[in-house]
């Protein structure tokens, strides 16, 4: 992401804002820094990132913005829900893998955390695996397809992921809205039936 830091008066009023806020009150001008990025599916919203450096190690708490109204990311859809209601998601056939990403990222399931994996060397886990699992990885993986759905204004996307601890190729459905249905198609390191998963968007 194309961070920008913030000059002293911006951050002085992002810290004013989100004060009311559970954990806004631990930042100060003093010790804490903020920075902001464009989303590109996002029109009037930016995320906006407070870190507070005076603590061990330091804090950081991430926004969705227009420049007014704070929408902290807690990890549940809300957020991305109520700035969807608003109207500022547009989502394209050159920002929705972005978007997925972003989303999955920022949304923990009740299942567990969703990575989308664009490649396989960005893995986080990629070095905890075992050489004959890196190589199989590899091979399996396919670059991400994207189609678009004329009928109802909705994307299919073919990717591989990484969810509740399993491998997967599977197909990903993106409402406009920006809700979100994942269906498993098949293992990367084995064979498997296909099941749903629940993004919490829906």
């Amino acid at each position: 992401m194309n961070w920008q830091k913030l000059d002293r008066t911006e951050t002085a009023k992002i810290i004013q804002r989100v004060s009311n806020t559970q954990d806004g009150v631990l930042f100060s001008v003093g010790t804490s820094e903020a920075t902001a990025a464009p989303l590109p599916f996002y029109q009037g919203f930016m995320m906006v990132r407070l870190t507070n450096y005076a603590t061990l190690p330091s804090f950081t708490l991430d926004f969705l913005s227009d420049g007014s109204t704070f929408y902290l990311l807690d990890g549940s859809p809300d957020p991305l829900q109520k700035i969807a209601a608003r109207g500022a998601l547009h989502l394209n056939e050159r920002n929705i893998v972005e978007y997925v990403d972003f989303f999955f990222r920022h949304v923990t399931t009740e299942e567990g955390d969703i990575y989308l994996i664009r490649n396989p060397d960005e893995m986080p886990f990629m070095d905890s695996l075992s050489l004959d699992q890196q190589i199989q990885i590899r091979r399996a993986h396919t670059d991400i397809g994207v189609a678009y759905n004329r009928s109802d204004d909705s994307f299919m996307i073919q990717a591989d992921l990484y969810f509740a601890g399993v491998l997967l190729k599977a197909t990903l459905t993106v409402q406009a809205d920006g809700q979100i249905e994942v269906t498993n198609h098949a293992m990367l390191m084995a064979e498997s039936g296909g099941t749903n998963a629940n993004t919490g968007m829906r």
